[in-house]
């Protein structure tokens, strides 16, 4: 399991990520969010994962929340198995939550693996997530309760 913590911050640090608030309603608006995203699990191919049901939903996204911590996953995303000096771009506008992936150092294998992003407590009431990895384009997520459901 690789795993790579990225902080918001406004020093230049190894994991940078800048990011805006531009809810009217969230309180702090222009303050800095702070996202770590970690992946788990190496699936064999994406020829052998069902990744859509043939509806026309949204795909879906789980919120987790045990204790004082907050998870949003997406299950089974074909990415990099991982990663160095990654830059993201976090917002938050109404209802979803925004992560984009603006610079990135890959390795040069491609896994499919759940992605986990730790978020705050004050983004716990997002109704979607979206996400742009450097390795493909954005796509948003409708989040719902976890746990992810079973399955291959």
């Amino acid at each position: 399991m690789l795993a790579y913590a990225m902080v918001m911050v406004f020093a230049p640090l190894p994991f940078v990520a800048c990011g805006s608030d531009d809810s009217p309603a969230a309180s702090g608006q222009g303050a800095a969010r702070e996202v770590n995203m970690d992946f788990k699990g190496c699936y064999e191919s994406l020829s052998r994962i069902l990744l859509k049901d043939g509806s026309e939903d949204l795909p879906k996204a789980y919120l987790y929340h045990e204790n004082d911590k907050y998870q949003v996953m997406i299950p089974k995303l074909d990415d990099y198995c991982g990663f160095a000096d990654v830059k993201l771009d976090v917002n938050r506008f109404g209802d979803t939550l925004s992560v984009d992936v603006k610079s990135i150092i890959p390795t040069k294998c491609m896994c499919v693996s759940d992605h986990w992003f730790d978020i705050e407590a004050r983004d716990a009431d997002i109704k979607y997530f979206a996400f742009s990895p450097k390795s493909s384009g954005k796509t948003v997520y409708e989040v719902v309760p976890g746990p992810a459901p079973e399955g291959p």
